[in-house]
């Protein structure tokens, strides 16, 4: 591939040598480790939120905080575009989706949708950053108090993404992060979940270390699973948090601006953001303004099919309510199965959508290559 949104992330000299001098002075490689609560520390001080718990993923982040907040059999609003893991962690703790449509051009809940949606078992909201692009503001977390709803922000590539001069993923209740290999802050795998409720932090931490109760001094007092985030990978974080402003500022914002400058000859819009919205620079997302020759599927197969793979194609830009492993709850006569009448505003936006990696692997001449590309398929040329 010419351009890839899959990469491998850069690991600087100077960061393998502290992560070398971190592990030497750590007192174990454990997820107890006193690297591990450095770490939580600095993740708490960044994002200017009470508490940060490391984990394992950003899967297990959402399940460890979808289990200590839901019960099985509870319905959890999902958003009908999301990524799959999402679900299976409502699955997995046990919740029934339900899905959502988003507000024109936007990630941000439809109120009107999620109104149509809940019922009287609906205890938890899931909002999803997709590629960092801002999923909720003071409205949605005013309706959420309303309606009594619990608020988990999956916002697992949203690190350092301000909106409203908040960060993303400290609107909600709970916010859960990934740190996987192609996220802003990466240590491979790994996440990390935030949360200014003392209640919330000590359950979801006694969960994910598998049930230790605080107050009882041991284990056996409840349930839990291993979801600790290795000395190793936490000495990681610490450099890829140093450097995450740095991260955005000078390498994946200017990516996307230099795209966003070059996209300008093409019949394409931006994705539409409010005007207090900081982008953290993970992906572009841009819109085909006339899809009459070629929707966003068709424009992301054919650039695969000259070396450029786009998320859209990665994904394959569909309403997760599609997914095999989720028909059993899209379903009469809640919804009509009919997905543009059950979710007109995410269908139309998936219709459109093109996601580019903004990585910091992509050049200049990368760019332009694949603008030009995009020029001739647009065009019908």
């Amino acid at each position: 591939m010419k351009i890839d949104c899959i990469f491998k992330a850069e690991r600087s000299h100077d960061e393998c040598e502290q992560l070398i001098e971190r592990i030497d002075f750590a007192d174990s490689l454990s997820g107890n480790s006193n690297v591990i609560v450095e770490y939580e520390r600095l993740l708490a001080n960044y994002f200017k939120t009470k508490h940060a718990i490391a984990v394992s993923s950003g899967t297990a982040a959402l399940h460890a905080g979808l289990s200590e907040t839901i019960n099985p059999g509870d319905e959890v609003l999902v958003p009908a575009i999301c990524v799959p893991m999402t679900i299976a962690a409502v699955l997995q703790a046990g919740g029934v989706p339900v899905f959502y449509d988003c507000q024109i051009d936007s990630f941000k809940p439809s109120v009107i949708s999620l109104d149509a949606m809940r019922s009287a078992k609906t205890k938890a909201l899931i909002t999803v950053s997709m590629w960092g692009y801002p999923a909720i503001d003071l409205q949605i977390k005013t309706y959420a108090s309303e309606k009594n709803l619990v608020i988990i922000e999956d916002t697992a590539p949203g690190a350092g993404t301000k909106n409203s001069g908040r960060y993303e993923g400290t609107f909600g209740d709970i916010g859960c992060f990934s740190t996987h290999e192609f996220k802003m802050i990466s240590t491979g795998e790994g996440g990390f979940i935030l949360t200014d409720d003392d209640r919330h932090a000590e359950n979801v931490r006694s969960f994910a270390h598998i049930g230790f109760s605080k107050a009882e001094g041991s284990f056996g007092f409840r349930t839990g699973l291993n979801y600790k985030l290795s000395s190793l990978q936490a000495s990681l974080g610490i450099s890829q948090l140093n450097i995450l402003d740095e991260k955005m500022t000078k390498r994946r914002r200017k990516i996307a601006l230099w795209q966003s400058y070059i996209l300008q000859n093409i019949d394409m819009s931006f994705f539409n953001a409010s005007a207090d919205f900081n982008h953290n620079g993970y992906s572009l997302c841009c819109l085909i303004n006339n899809t009459e020759h070629i929707n966003a599927k068709g424009l992301a197969n054919e650039l695969y099919i000259h070396g450029i793979n786009t998320d859209t194609h990665r994904y394959k830009n569909s309403i997760v309510a599609a997914y095999p492993f989720v028909r059993e709850y899209y379903n009469s006569p809640r919804y009509s199965c009919i997905i543009k009448k059950d979710f007109p505003n995410a269908a139309a936006l998936l219709n459109r959508l093109l996601v580019l990696p903004c990585h910091e692997a992509i050049t200049e001449g990368d760019i332009i290559m694949a603008t030009k590309k995009m020029s001739l398929i647009v065009s019908g040329k």
